[in-house]
């Protein structure tokens, strides 16, 4: 995983740099939430079909888009845990999360659990085992990612934290396996990008966002970067 340089982020302030905290929070919750998984939800989650996933989450929230973050969550925190054993199961969940997040009604009304959910399901996306057993549905879950996390609204919740998101998606789309199996993912990604990196309200949030995101297209980013720690800090190393 590249880490964001330190460099162009040492304008931003104290507090966004803590504000990624909110990541491993909100996961550590929708895993704790997985008790209470609606068994209806839970049985589609261990099918594996991302339509039953769906379908059960658009049921459970009936058009409560808070509910369905953190119906979405709750799958994802599921989905993590089956890597090891079912990798497919678990892209298509993430897939099913991601998709959820990246639903405007959800940025608007729970940006927290879109920005939660756009960095777990990344993680997934980007799992060696994910990307040689599903490598279509994980580029697909790095385009809702990036879809996800150049929201304005999300983006300012934690800079740090999407843009990490950014460049871990981007360099998963590359690789050989992930991009043979769906060219317009990274197009499409890469017009995401280009149009973020000249948002004046994710400058808003942080003036060095264009120069950063211009680095991850380019490529030119340095592995001396700004890393989110699992307790959730953010240190320059």
């Amino acid at each position: 995983m590249r880490r964001l340089i330190p460099s162009l982020l040492c304008a931003c302030c104290f507090g966004v740099l803590t504000a990624v905290a909110i990541a491993p929070q909100a996961f550590a919750q929708a895993a704790s939430g997985q008790a209470t998984m609606p068994p209806a939800l839970r049985a589609a989650v261990a099918s594996g079909n991302a339509s039953a996933i769906q379908q059960a989450m658009n049921t459970l929230s009936a058009g409560n888009p808070q509910r369905l973050a953190g119906l979405a969550q709750q799958v994802s925190a599921a989905a993590e845990l089956m890597i090891a054993t079912n990798p497919l199961a678990a892209a298509n969940a993430a897939n099913a999360a991601s998709a959820a997040a990246r639903q405007p009604a959800v940025i608007a009304a729970a940006p927290q659990a879109a920005l939660s959910l756009a960095i777990s399901t990344s993680r997934i996306a980007t799992s060696p085992g994910v990307q040689a057993a599903a490598p279509a549905v994980s580029a697909a879950i790095s385009v809702n990612a990036v879809g996800v996390t150049t929201s304005p609204t999300v983006f300012a919740i934690s800079p740090q934290a999407a843009l990490q998101v950014m460049s871990d998606s981007f360099t998963s789309l590359k690789s050989p396996n992930v991009a043979a199996s769906s060219v317009g993912a990274l197009r499409e990604v890469t017009g995401l990008l280009t149009d973020a990196s000249s948002n004046p309200r994710l400058a808003a949030a942080l003036a060095t966002s264009g120069a950063i995101i211009v680095s991850i297209l380019t490529d030119t980013v340095t592995p001396d970067l700004i890393k989110v720690r699992d307790d959730g800090g953010g240190t320059a190393s």
